[in-house]
């Protein structure tokens, strides 16, 4: 077969259905995600930094 501009491109329905369902998918995943860290931030992120107390070092125990 040659690639003639006068033969339409062959689509292959089934990868693109593939393909929509992982972007559905992918965007719902993705809002989840921010919902959920919106209730529960993660530690890791810098999301509004909330000033804690200073802990105390602890004194070395007299032997």
């Amino acid at each position: 077969m040659t690639d003639d501009p006068d033969n339409p491109a062959v689509v292959d329905f089934e990868s693109r259905r593939r393909e929509h369902l992982h972007r559905v998918h992918d965007a719902r995943l993705e809002k989840m995600r921010s919902e959920f860290e919106k209730v529960f931030p993660l530690p890791g992120k810098p999301a509004g930094k909330v000033a804690r107390p200073a802990k105390k070092k602890k004194k070395p125990r007299k032997s």
